[in-house]
């Protein structure tokens, strides 16, 4: 796991250099964290929240800002995110209400990686639009950079559940906990599914790891 904080440290120094702007200072701070990562004495704890957050840092520097400086979308992001969930609003409605419906999801700004992940799932048993729009829903603020999370939340809950209402849960669980949460969830999961059936389980870590 250490090894993985130094890789995640090269990687960031790597992104900043190919992006614009005054990033010296970035770059220092990632060649600190190396060399402290190398001597480091840390709890696994500790190590594992490190990386988490280097992991959010190489999103940030990857990802484009919005020109509205507002939570939407940046025109990049919207411009994917649109032609997914028109895609989907297109199989069951005119092309004008799938566009009307794909830019006002799009507009909101969402995770797509979390959206595209949650459709499927929702697909399985609702309409197309209801799908799209239940992803939409879930993809939202709260679950932003958390679809491994959602993932591994959803194989849990979907072995007691339904794939829609698994969906739901997992989605649930995921805004309530920070993006390093990962960790305490799949702990905590194992020591309580000894004892109580996989939603339960995961009820329970969820409730333990949002304290």
């Amino acid at each position: 796991m250490l090894k993985h904080v130094v890789i995640f440290s090269l990687i960031a120094v790597q992104v900043v250099f190919a992006i614009e702007g005054d990033v010296s200072k970035v770059v220092k701070l990632a060649n600190t964290v190396k060399r402290v990562a190398f001597a480091s004495e840390a709890s696994q704890e500790n190590i594992d929240e490190a990386e988490a957050k280097l992991r959010e840092v190489i999103e940030l520097l990857t990802s484009q800002s919005s020109s509205s400086g507002g939570g939407g979308s940046s025109q990049g992001e919207f411009g994917s995110c649109y032609d997914f969930a028109y895609q989907k609003y297109y199989i069951s409605l005119s092309s004008s209400n799938a566009a009307d419906k794909a830019s006002a999801v799009c507009k909101v700004g969402i995770d797509l990686e979390v959206a595209k992940f949650l459709y499927e799932k929702y697909y399985i048993s609702l309409s197309a639009v209801n799908a799209m729009d239940k992803a939409a829903k879930g993809a939202e603020k709260g679950s932003r950079g958390k679809l491994q999370m959602i993932k591994y939340m959803y194989e849990k809950y979907y072995i007691s559940l339904n794939s829609a209402n698994a969906a739901d849960k997992a989605v649930e669980g995921a805004s309530k906990l920070k993006k390093n949460g990962q960790g305490c969830i799949e702990k905590l999961y194992a020591s309580y599914y000894v004892s109580q059936s996989a939603a339960n389980a995961m009820n329970s870590a969820v409730t333990s790891c949002a304290k």
